[in-house]
């Protein structure tokens, strides 16, 4: 059997090279899957309690509390850094004040569930 010549060992290059994007590929797309679980069940932990799992601020806790419509255009119309001020650090906050920044999230935790709030239904306010 022969030496492989260069046309052989650059297509296994190749191949190689294809299979090393692939992989990354795919742990890409589960890690991104992954996340969105993750925020979803963050938001169910965090925020559904008071703000309900659709956004809409129809829930028991509301009903004590003036509690923000996640999906009003009041709220799509704040930047994300209004947001996160509200959220990680509780400005803007009277009856139930958030301090999320200070109980346990992450910066990236916040941001990610500023993202989600953003998924909701505009169907309404």
């Amino acid at each position: 059997m022969s030496a492989p010549n260069r046309e052989d060992r650059e297509i296994r290059i190749l191949m190689t090279l294809l299979r090393i994007l692939l992989f990354a590929a795919f742990f890409a797309a589960a890690s991104t899957a992954g996340g969105a679980q993750t925020v979803n069940l963050l938001y169910s932990e965090k925020c559904a309690s008071c703000h309900a799992d659709d956004g809409s601020g129809h829930t028991a806790a509301a009903a004590r509390m003036k509690v923000s419509d996640l999906r009003s255009k009041r709220i799509k119309q704040m930047t994300d850094d209004v947001l996160y001020a509200a959220t990680a650090e509780g400005k803007t906050h009277q009856s139930y004040p958030h301090a999320f920044l200070h109980a346990g999230l992450t910066e990236p935790q916040i941001r990610d569930l500023i993202k989600y709030i953003r998924t909701f239904s505009n169907n309404q306010k």
